[in-house]
């Protein structure tokens, strides 16, 4: 009896799933030395810069797990009802952690906050780019 191997007309192919612990990690780093920098400069606006990268970050990270829980042509209905749902579930965490920031937070550098969130956007991209590349 044989196995049928990954890429069989039986099982489908599967393809490899992306290193996306690795790119949050990454992210990650990449905040916490932007905020200790802004630190030497003022603690608000390292905080700001702080919360608005984690605002970017957490978000991502729950529609990465959600995106890629399944995979394959077989799997397509939850393919798709993941990625909705993960897409959903990151537009409203970023707009309670948002309201949670402007409300619990003061003071607060908006400017800054929201700058550091294009910038982790940005850099979320790039980083996601690079791994599509290779």
């Amino acid at each position: 009896m044989e196995v049928p191997s990954n890429n069989d007309a039986t099982t489908g192919a599967q393809l490899a799933k992306p290193p996306l612990v690795r790119l949050f990690v990454w992210q990650l780093l990449v905040l916490l030395v932007i905020s200790t920098a802004l630190l030497l400069m003022d603690s608000t606006i390292a905080l700001s810069a702080l919360v608005g990268g984690l605002i970017s970050i957490g978000p991502n990270a729950y529609f990465a797990r959600w995106a890629f829980r399944f995979s394959g042509a077989r799997a397509a209905g939850n393919v798709a009802r993941s990625f909705y749902r993960g897409e959903a579930g990151k537009f409203l965490s970023t707009a309670v952690l948002f309201a949670g920031a402007f409300a619990l937070i003061k003071p607060i550098n908006v400017v800054v906050m929201f700058l550091i969130y294009i910038l982790m956007m940005a850099l979320n991209w790039m980083m996601a780019l690079r791994v599509i590349n290779r």
